[in-house]
């Protein structure tokens, strides 16, 4: 018999990316809500399932071609890292059999707001000369 159950995965800290790149987990009780974003998502399958999709916030920013050309790439790569250090490092997921996709990028913006979703955590997107919320949103599930 299956048993489905939704999970969270565990929230890491800090995770330095490369040298002058870091994710940085805020907790921040005041809602986000982006309308200008990328985002990449993630699918899971094998014993845990589901999607994970974590969004670049670019509202207010101004960002050059090259300025773009540079991130995009960065922060598809470092949400890979993230989301695979949180399964790996995660007590109740580190011995289930799962499988996670490549990242998909998306250009196409689409509003996201913190305060209509539980299953959201905050990152920050710290690079040497400036800052972006990343906003990570949960839709997984366990099974037995």
């Amino acid at each position: 018999m299956e048993v489905t159950r939704m999970v969270e995965l565990a929230r890491i800290q800090e995770l330095k990316i490369l040298h002058n790149v870091r994710l940085i987990n805020r907790h921040d009780l005041n809602p986000i809500v982006s309308s200008d974003n990328l985002h990449v998502q993630f699918e899971l399958k094998g014993e845990v399932v589901g999607k994970i999709t974590c969004h670049l916030c670019l509202d207010g920013k101004e960002l050059t071609q090259a300025d773009r050309n540079y991130l995009f790439p960065l922060f598809a790569e470092s949400m890979n890292i993230l989301v695979g250090r949180q399964i790996s490092l995660d007590e109740e997921f580190r011995n289930m059999r799962i499988q996670l996709s490549s990242p998909k990028l998306s250009m196409i913006a689409r509003e996201i707001s913190t305060g209509t979703r539980t299953m959201t955590q905050k990152y920050e997107l710290d690079l040497d000369s400036q800052s972006f919320d990343v906003l990570i949103e949960y839709g997984v599930e366990g099974i037995n």
